[in-house]
């Protein structure tokens, strides 16, 4: 998550069982490397063995999704795309295995060089990117996440969910650490395909403005309801312009929830 420079980044942290119902469904390992100069080896030759021979590791967030049935997880086509049938998928503490991996019909990948469409114009985003990820069984002890049902998000503001890559708005991403976050933005545009928003620049913007980073793809953009947390969108992409990754001023591509219903239910059902 990137969030604002000039507030403590503490207040961005929550705990899982905040948000049991928002998880990693994509990680990977990467080794720790421990920088050494000739320097080092002349001056401390008995730590250059355990440096090179006990590597260490960090999880790394590579997409999220949410749990919106007991074995069905909604998540982002594009994060889906690198996921696989028997790949395991590790929600608080229990192991899942997943039977099915179902993308929208209508997703425009983005990677394709060909693709032409009137209405498509930047091809870093991709049209209808969702997807639904079946589980082998019932997720255990979490409550799913309704999806939203209105269509009058404009203006609202959104709470973003992730464990990506963390930074702030002057430098943009620039730590992995897999911490659970959450980032607050206001809806400013809306049309059939998205939610977008814009991560302003202190101090007009939301008390934990903030916008997802690499590995925050797939989460949930939640509103809040009288019944709880509602699914508005899902983390789709971004358009930096000439900003820069994860900077001030850039946009927010969430794919809007509110016209994706018919192809959630239906698939579901």
């Amino acid at each position: 998550m990137i969030i604002r420079h000039d507030i403590d980044p503490e207040l961005y942290l929550t705990d899982a069982d905040e948000f049991p119902a928002v998880f990693a469904i994509a990680t990977t390992q990467e080794e720790i490397f421990t920088p050494y100069d000739k320097i080092d080896e002349l001056l401390k030759p008995s730590l250059i063995p355990a440096i090179q021979t006990k590597p260490k590791f960090y999880t790394c967030c590579d997409g999220m999704g949410t749990l919106i049935r007991p074995s069905w997880i909604l998540t982002a086509a594009h994060v889906a795309t690198a996921l696989s049938a028997g790949a395991e998928i590790h929600i608080k503490k229990r192991t899942y295995t997943i039977r099915e991996i179902l993308l929208h019909p209508g997703f425009l990948d983005y990677e394709i060089e060909d693709c032409k469409t009137e209405d498509y114009e930047n091809k870093d985003l991709a049209r209808d990117d969702v997807a639904l990820v079946q589980l082998d069984g019932d997720v255990e002890s979490i409550q799913p996440l309704p999806l939203y049902q209105r269509k009058d998000e404009l203006k609202k503001v959104v709470t973003f969910v992730g464990r990506g890559d963390f930074g702030n708005g002057l430098i943009g991403p620039d730590q992995v650490d897999g911490k659970m976050r959450i980032a607050t933005n206001r809806v400013e545009e809306t049309n059939d395909q998205w939610l977008i928003s814009k991560f302003d620049t202190p101090p007009k913007c939301t008390t934990l403005e903030g916008i997802p980073g690499p590995g925050d793809s797939g989460g949930p953009a939640l509103i809040k309801t009288d019944e709880g947390w509602a699914i508005a969108g899902i983390s789709a992409g971004q358009r930096s312009l000439n900003f820069g990754e994860g900077h001030y001023g850039v946009w927010e591509y969430y794919t809007r929830v509110s016209f994706q219903l018919d192809w959630i239910n239906a698939t579901i059902a």
